[in-house]
C-alpha cells in the first residue's frame, strides 16, 4: 500500500474508533458539551416526587434539594447508555419520573437535565427549519438571534440527539440548559 492510502485507512480507523467510543456513561456527552466542570453521575437521579414516595419500593437516599426538585442517590445507574433523558419508573403502582443529573464540580450540587436546550444555527432562518426537522418546541429567543431555547423533549438519548444535531450542517452548536439552585 502507498503511503497516502495508509494513511487514508489509518484515518478511518481512528475516526471509526472514536465515534464508537465517543462516551461510555450515560449523560456523558451532555456534560462535555455542558463544561469541564460537569461530571456524571449514573447512580443519582433528580424527581418531583417526594422521599415518601420512595421510601417503600426502592432503595434510595435523598442527598439534595434543587428548588422543587428532590436529588436522589441510589445504588446502581439508573439510566443505561443509550438512556440519557426522561426515565418513567413504577413503585408500589405509581408512575414517577426521574431525571438524569450530573453534578458540577464547582457549586458542589447537583444540575437536571431537564430538556431544555440552547441551539445556535448558521442563518436566521435555520431555526424554525430545525424546530420543523427535529419536532422541537421553541421556549425562548435568546439576544443573539441565531440562537433560542428548544424543549426537544420527548428524547430516548440526549447524548445521541447531540450527535445526530453535532452533523447537522445548519447547527453551530448544542449546549444543554440545565436546571441548578443559585
Amino acid at each position: 500500500m502507498s503511503g497516502l492510502i495508509r494513511f487514508f485507512v489509518f484515518s478511518l480507523l481512528i475516526f471509526a474508533t472514536a465515534n464508537s467510543f465517543s462516551y461510555v456513561q450515560p449523560c456523558q456527552l451532555v456534560a462535555q458539551v455542558a463544561g469541564d466542570h460537569y461530571e456524571t453521575r449514573p447512580v443519582w437521579f433528580a424527581s418531583l416526587s417526594p422521599p415518601a414516595n420512595f421510601k417503600a419500593g426502592l432503595k434510595v437516599e435523598l442527598v439534595e434539594r434543587n428548588g422543587a426538585w428532590f436529588i436522589y442517590k441510589g445504588h446502581n445507574a439508573w439510566f443505561d447508555l443509550d438512556e440519557c433523558s426522561t426515565k418513567h419508573i413504577t413503585v408500589e403502582g405509581k408512575t414517577l419520573a426521574v431525571l438524569p443529573t450530573l453534578y458540577n464540580q464547582q457549586t458542589t450540587k447537583s444540575a437536571i437535565i431537564n430538556g431544555t436546550f440552547i441551539i445556535k444555527v448558521y442563518r436566521v432562518d435555520d431555526l424554525k427549519k430545525i424546530a420543523k426537522r427535529y419536532r422541537f418546541k421553541k421556549v425562548s429567543p435568546l439576544p443573539n438571534r441565531f440562537t433560542a431555547i428548544f424543549d426537544v423533549r420527548p428524547q430516548l438519548s440526549y447524548d445521541r440527539m447531540i450527535e445526530i444535531l453535532d452533523l447537522d450542517r445548519d447547527i453551530e452548536f448544542v449546549i444543554p440548559v440545565l436546571s441548578e439552585p443559585d
